[in-house]
Formats: C-alpha cells, sequence, structure tokens
C-alpha cells in the first residue's frame, strides 16, 4: 500500500504560521537564527567562501541579494548557494545528531526568498522552522542501513528538502505549487557523494563542496520560483517504492517517521549548537582535553603524547599538516593543537600563519587516534559521539577522562552567554560591534521586524 507523505508534509508546511509554535520553540528558533549569521560572517572570510564570492561575481550574476559579512549583492540563486557555503565552511554551525546540519541550505534559500519578498520577521522564523523540521524528517527517515553505508550516505541531498521547504513558505506558494516543488526539487537534489568527500589519506585534501549546503540551497530556491511560475514538478516525490529514498541510494525508509508528531515535537529543540570550528564527530574528544587542560592546568609543552580513543571514522582524521581550512576542519590533531595553544574556536584557527606554521605542525604529532570497541559500538548503534583521552605529560604522570555526549548537545547544552559570545566573535571584526549588537537585538525581537531585509542589511560591512 502506497504511503501519501508528500501531501502530508506540504499541507503542514503551507499550514504554520508564527503563532501555531510555543514560546521555547521560537526563542531557540532565535538563537538557532543568530548562530547562522554568525557563522556565515565567520565562514565569508575562509578562502573557500572568497573563491566561490570571486567567481560567482565574475560570472556576471549580479542581483539584489545580501551576502552576509560582504559588501556584496547577487542573484537570488547564487546568494543562495554563497550564503549557504558561508555557514558551512567552518565547520561551525549547528548539527542534529545522525544526520547532518542542514542550516547553512534552509537560511541561504529562506533568506534569499525572504529578502526579496520583504518577509516580515515572523514569517521568515515561520519558513526556518518548517525547512528544519520537514527536511529533518526526510532525512532521518531514509537514513540507510549500516551496511549500505559502508558504501553509500549522503547530506545535501536530502537537505533540498529543507531548502525547498523554507523557500516555498517565504514564496508563500499554495499547497499545489508546494508540491511541484518538492517534485522539482526532489528530481534536481544534489547526488549522494559523502564517500567521496576525500577523508582517505591518499584522497587529501578534503574537497571543497563538502555536504553540500549552497548547493541545495541554489536547488531548493530555484524549484519554488520555477513552481511559483508554473513548472510542474512530480507531486508524489516521496511516495512509495520508487520515491525519493530510491532516487537518494538508499535501501530503506520509514514513512511513519515523516509524520510521526508533525506539529507537537519541533527538530529545532533537538539541535545542537557547535562550541568548536570542526566536524562534530571531533567534539567528545576536544571537550576530554579542555577538562583535562582545566582540571590539570595544563600548558601546551606539558604534553608528552595524547591519544585519543574513539570510533571508526575519526581514524581517517588522523591527518598531519592539512592544507586549508576545509581538510584542517576534518584532521583531529590539528583541533586539539589549536585547543592546546589557546587559538579560540573559528576564523583564527584557519589563517594562513597558523595553518602552515611549522612548530605547529610538528607539535600536532604528539597526537593520535586509537579505535576503540565500545565507542565505535556506540556510535553506531546509538548514534552517540563519544571518547576518551589519555595524555601522557612531561612528567610522566598520565591523566584521563572520557565523554559519552558532546558539548553542545541537547544532554550537555552551551549556555546562552557561550552562543552569544561565539556570535560577537565572528560577527564583531566583520560589522563592528555596534552593529552586531543590533542584529543580536534585532533577531531576538524578530517577531517585530516589518522586512527582514533590515536585519540582513546591518550584516554587510560599512552599513
Amino acid at each position: 500500500m502506497t504511503e501519501w507523505v508528500t501531501k502530508e508534509l506540504a499541507e503542514y508546511a503551507v499550514s504554520t504560521s508564527f503563532e501555531t509554535y510555543p514560546t521555547d520553540v521560537v526563542e531557540q528558533g532565535k538563537l538557532f537564527v543568530l548562530d547562522t549569521l554568525g557563522c556565515m560572517m565567520g565562514g565569508i572570510q575562509t578562502q573557500l567562501s572568497q573563491t566561490m564570492a570571486c567567481s560567482l561575481t565574475k560570472a556576471g550574476n549580479g542581483g539584489g541579494a545580501t551576502i552576509v559579512g560582504a559588501d556584496l549583492s547577487l542573484s537570488l540563486g547564487d546568494a543562495a548557494l554563497l550564503n549557504g557555503t558561508s555557514a558551512n565552511a567552518l565547520d561551525f554551525e549547528e548539527t542534529l545528531a545522525g544526520i547532518g546540519h542542514p542550516s547553512g541550505t534552509i537560511f541561504g534559500a529562506a533568506l534569499a526568498a525572504g529578502e526579496d519578498r520583504r518577509s516580515t520577521g515572523a514569517e521568515f522564523l515561520d519558513a526556518v522552522l518548517v525547512g528544519y523540521d520537514v527536511g529533518n524528517r526526510i532525512g532521518r527517515a531514509i537514513q540507510p542501513t549500516y551496511d549500505r553505508l559502508k558504501e553509500l550516505w549522503f547530506v545535501g541531498t536530502w537537505q533540498t528538502f529543507s531548502a525547498v521547504s523554507a523557500a516555498s513558505k517565504c514564496l508563500k506558494l499554495d499547497l499545489q505549487k508546494t508540491l511541484n516543488a518538492y517534485g522539482i526539487a526532489g528530481a534536481t537534489a544534489p547526488l549522494p557523494n559523502s564517500q567521496k568527500w576525500g577523508f582517505e589519506q591518499e584522497e587529501r585534501p578534503v574537497h571543497w563542496v563538502k555536504e553540500p549546503t549552497g548547493w541545495p540551497s541554489w536547488t531548493g530556491l530555484t524549484a519554488a520560483l520555477l513552481a511559483e511560475n508554473g513548472f510542474i514538478g512530480n507531486r508524489f516525490i516521496l511516495d512509495g517504492n520508487k520515491g525519493f529514498w530510491r532516487m537518494a541510494g538508499s535501501d530503506r525508509v520509514d514513512f511513519g517517521a515523516m509524520r510521526e508528531n508533525l506539529g507537537v515535537e519541533f527538530d529545532v529543540m533537538k539541535l545542537s549548537f557547535k562550541p568548536y570550528s570542526c566536524c562534530r564527530w571531533q567534539h567528545s574528544a576536544l571537550d576530554c582535553v579542555s577538562e583535562l587542560m582545566e582540571r590539570n592546568q595544563l600548558r601546551p609543552d606539558d604534553v608528552e603524547k595524547l591519544e585519543i580513543h574513539t570510533f571508526d571514522w575519526v581514524q581517517d582524521f588522523e591527518v598531519y599538516g592539512p592544507v586549508d581550512v576545509v581538510d584542517a576542519g576534518f584532521s583531529i590533531p590539528y583541533s586539539v593543537t589549536m585547543l592546546l595553544h589557546g587559538y579560540k574556536p573559528g576564523p583564527s584557527w584557519f589563517v594562513d600563519s597558523v595553518l602552515h606554521n611549522n612548530e605547529l605542525i610538528e607539535y600536532s604529532r604528539r597526537i593520535s587516534v586509537k579505535f576503540d570497541e565500545y565507542y565505535n559500538t556506540t556510535f553506531h548503534q546509538e548514534g552517540r559521539i563519544g571518547a576518551r583521552v589519555e595524555i601522557t605529560l612531561r612528567s610522566g604522570q598520565v591523566v584521563s577522562t572520557s565523554s559519552e555526549a558532546p558539548s553542545g548537545s541537547p544532554e550537555k547544552p552551551m549556555t546562552r552567554s557561550a552562543i552569544l559570545d561565539k556570535f560577537f566573535s565572528m560577527a564583531s571584526p566583520m560589522i563592528g560591534e555596534k552593529n552586531a549588537t543590533e542584529v543580536m537585538n534585532r533577531v531576538f525581537n524578530i517577531e517585530h521586524e516589518r522586512d527582514i531585509s533590515d536585519i540582513l542589511k546591518l550584516t554587510q560591512p560599512n552599513r
């Protein structure tokens, strides 16, 4: 019997409004908006985003859509691509356990569409929350089995539905046009590329496309714009034995998970804010290092060697001397070295003078990764990111600690002040303390904004 979930999800997306969300969901959503804007302002500083900005500008695709953190405007689609990419450039944006971090994909599309249609702040936040709920439900429901995961897995592929849901909401599409938009988006979603990210030593450095986040943002926005103007898509794209889950290469689907507690449970309450600018799989180990540093008052030269005991996939991150920001985000010796030497997570981890510092590269060779059966089992069976860190000091003393879940997760949430500090660390160097404070205040009162573009203008330098 065919399950008709595409229509159910589209009906939900069309029906929501700001007033439908509980207060705690709204407040968490505001933090989510602020954190993502900060990550975009940090990410636009990277070589990755600068290269993309230069390329899109040379292509002549000018327009009126704001690029966060830059004195630049592009076409709607190119702005979605660049802003979506910048959000993920530092690997510092939110994450959702087990499936990815779709914020860049959602915000790239929602900012472009919302600015173009002069969405109110309440309408924009509604679109973001819809994109997060609908997209994540699809992503979770089509995750492949462990055996299939060894061959293929995906992130940006399903995130296309996050983007098209948010963009369709900002464009105020009706049910039939939203269904067409879903069909177009699903048929043009990025291929599952995760087995070719370049984690293996012989394929390093890791490629800059990554998940991706920017391209599905462009795809979702474009699908919504096409549908608005009458372009026809498959209105049953998710449904049945030949649905999107098959197209994405998965070997399983749980249609019930797509609709369960829809409009009752909100995924924004399940997200994790990231305290470190690197792949989430490293974060429990970094928490352990931070704890041992504080507990034992350690300095970098106190460390003779440092061993990280964790699950198998992190062994691919035992890379020394990463060549750029993306490669470094997937090098755990590099991340630990940054932490031990007191560099603040964010853009400062990846400036050339730090990234190519021979003394820091040599220091990182004190750090190694060891396979641990326990953490491997809990990761692959329960989705938990755990680690144990053991440090041998030059004195001969050995200190160790472990973590079952990384900080920033719902089990170990970041404090509000820590999230704000993270935002200001990336926003203030780009737009100044005054404008950064203004952005924060307006985001925290976003339901009173008459036009979301007024906040966007403040995210550009020299405004």
